[in-house]
């Protein structure tokens, strides 16, 4: 599985290197792409035929950050990709969240397995007609 990993700042970012590192020894093709804006999120993610894409948030709104990432996708083409957010989610955010067509939440304390199993769960058959 193709798991593009983005975030929304470069502070606080070892979590976000220590969860590319345990999704690649679990047996992901983990491609980071930094701190990117969504239309380059989309780009990437199109270019490299992901599966899904992981967001890091840590310093933004995760409900303004993910739309503007979702608007972007419907725009592009690809909004069937699903995403993931990890990092700081407040409780009155989760639905909105699962509102704009977020398909998982990883918080602080969400352990390797959960990510990987969480991730996983994403993957599309091959039948949905991407690469």
């Amino acid at each position: 599985m193709r798991v593009v990993l983005v975030q929304d700042s470069t502070g606080h970012s070892t979590g976000y290197y220590v969860v590319a590192r345990a999704l690649r020894e679990a047996g992901f093709e983990v491609i980071l792409g930094g701190v990117l804006l969504p239309a380059g999120i989309v780009r990437l993610a199109a270019d490299e035929g992901a599966d899904a894409i992981g967001y890091r948030i840590m310093d933004g709104s995760p409900v303004i950050l993910v739309g503007r990432l979702r608007e972007e996708m419907t725009r592009q083409g690809v909004g069937d990709i699903p995403i993931a957010v990890g990092g700081i989610v407040p409780d009155e955010e989760l639905p909105r969240l699962r509102a704009l067509g977020v398909a998982a939440v990883f918080r602080p304390g969400a352990t390797f397995d959960e990510i990987a199993r969480g991730l996983g769960a994403l993957a599309r058959p091959p039948s949905s007609g991407r690469p």
